[in-house]
């Protein structure tokens, strides 16, 4: 097993925070922490919640005029799916001129012999990986259109995504999402993300495009203004999550962006644990990165919702994860040690082999406040299938349980680890 290069400013930063923690704990007491957490948390759920009775549905009208739309597709050693992909895009409908354009970044699989074959498109082969940002950016300088639509090489959107997305930019938007969906839902680690993607990107995102304060542009597929792009300098190169900083810049920008919710976006999500838990690394090192960059827009009444209400308590709800495992750890410093003693004791003359279970540790459950935090994904949940026009059957119970239950602890892993790896500096990992 290999183990991580622990750099001596990361052991500094978790020492501080531990110490910090620790003193807190013994000033405040773990009790009143927890308590100011959880409220937090039920806070930020209902208003959610509240906001979701106050979405009103609009329409958009037919344009008169259809701008015509270049959509690029990066694609790195995706063989197996990228023509799937190009099937999909080449069958939605469309009343205005659209124009393909695959990048291949660099593949060696194959696919760029296999790319030649196909009609029908513009492809702009790479001799080096330079990364997806990059690749996306030479679409960008290649394109005609005036929107230009991103899709990832491992999503099939539906016919009529475009002409449901593109007729909302207008104006002061500049952006689009659709909703994002699972499509390969066979088997039981895809079909809890079949759940989450279904309140993300459908309960949660329709609430944030409401209240103008989405946070990311979803890589599956996302529309622009082609010239706003390009005066904002197209895609950051150096950012491991780029649709989120996309997303950040055009908002520092004065840009304004929407959903789509009947928009319809397939995408493969990984099936095994490991290759979950580095994909969601990547995405979370990616929030802690983006921040710190954006971190002006904070509580920044400039921004509106986005500024004073979803991005701050995105922030506090992914540093309450990250500090319940050191208050964890901190409350129960003295507990382990006195247990340790105690073992040490019964080492030396001798006992009872009961003397040796451990004592309750510190931390309460607070089974309550779990309960209700379950009660409100529930309801997320079924609203959440509302919108995505789908039947919400015992037979998804299994996912939305283990979804509700489990799923959260993973996350609270991911984003301490997430955190570690990010303080730690450690090499970015695709």
């Amino acid at each position: 097993m290999k183990f991580p290069n622990i750099k001596p400013r990361t052991i500094a930063v978790f020492s501080v925070l531990l110490i910090f923690v620790y003193f807190l704990v013994k000033t405040v007491t773990l009790y009143w922490i927890s308590i100011f957490f959880n409220v937090l948390l039920i806070y930020i759920n209902s208003v959610f919640l509240f906001a979701y009775f106050e979405i009103k549905d609009k329409k958009e009208p037919i344009p008169k005029e259809w701008p015509s739309v270049s959509i690029i597709i990066p694609n790195y050693n995706n063989k197996n799916l990228l023509f799937k992909c190009i099937e999909h895009v080449k069958a939605m409908a469309y009343k205005g001129t659209k124009e393909i354009i695959v990048v291949d970044d660099g593949s060696s699989d194959g696919s760029k012999e296999l790319l030649g074959k196909i009609s029908g498109i513009k492809l702009i082969l790479k001799k080096k990986n330079e990364g997806k940002a990059a690749a996306l950016n030479d679409g960008i300088a290649s394109a005609k259109g005036k929107v230009i639509v991103t899709i990832d090489s491992d999503t099939y959107p539906n016919s009529d995504c475009l002409e449901k997305m593109v007729p909302k930019l207008k104006n002061e938007v500049k952006a689009v999402t659709g909703f994002v969906r699972a499509y390969n839902v066979k088997g039981i680690v895809a079909r809890i993300q079949e759940v989450e993607y279904l309140v993300s990107f459908g309960f949660f995102q329709s609430i944030l495009s409401d209240l103008n304060a989405i946070l990311v542009t979803p890589g599956p597929m996302s529309v622009y203004d082609a010239k706003t792009l390009r005066e904002i300098g197209g895609f950051d190169v150096n950012n491991i999550t780029e649709d989120m900083e996309i997303a950040f810049r055009l908002r520092e920008h004065g840009a304004k962006m929407i959903a789509s919710i009947d928009a319809h976006i397939y995408t493969e999500v990984p099936h095994k644990i490991k290759a979950l838990f580095r994909q969601r690394v990547r995405w979370y090192r990616g929030k802690f990165f983006n921040t710190v960059k954006y971190s002006k827009m904070l509580f920044n009444k400039k921004y509106g919702d986005f500024g004073l209400f979803t991005f701050p308590f995105s922030v506090i709800v992914e540093w309450c994860i990250v500090l319940f495992i050191f208050i964890f750890v901190a409350a129960n410093v003295e507990s382990f040690l006195q247990y340790f003693g105690l073992v040490s004791s019964f080492l030396a003359v001798g006992n009872n082999l009961s003397v040796l279970t451990p004592s309750v540790i510190a931390l309460n459950s607070n089974f309550l406040f779990y309960l209700i935090g379950a009660v409100f994904y529930t309801i997320f949940i079924y609203f959440s299938h509302l919108l995505a026009g789908d039947k919400l059957g015992i037979h998804k119970l299994p996912e939305i349980t283990l979804f509700i239950i489990i799923y959260g602890l993973f996350i609270l892993v991911v984003f301490f680890f997430g955190f570690f790896k990010e303080i730690n500096s450690s090499e970015y990992v695709w």
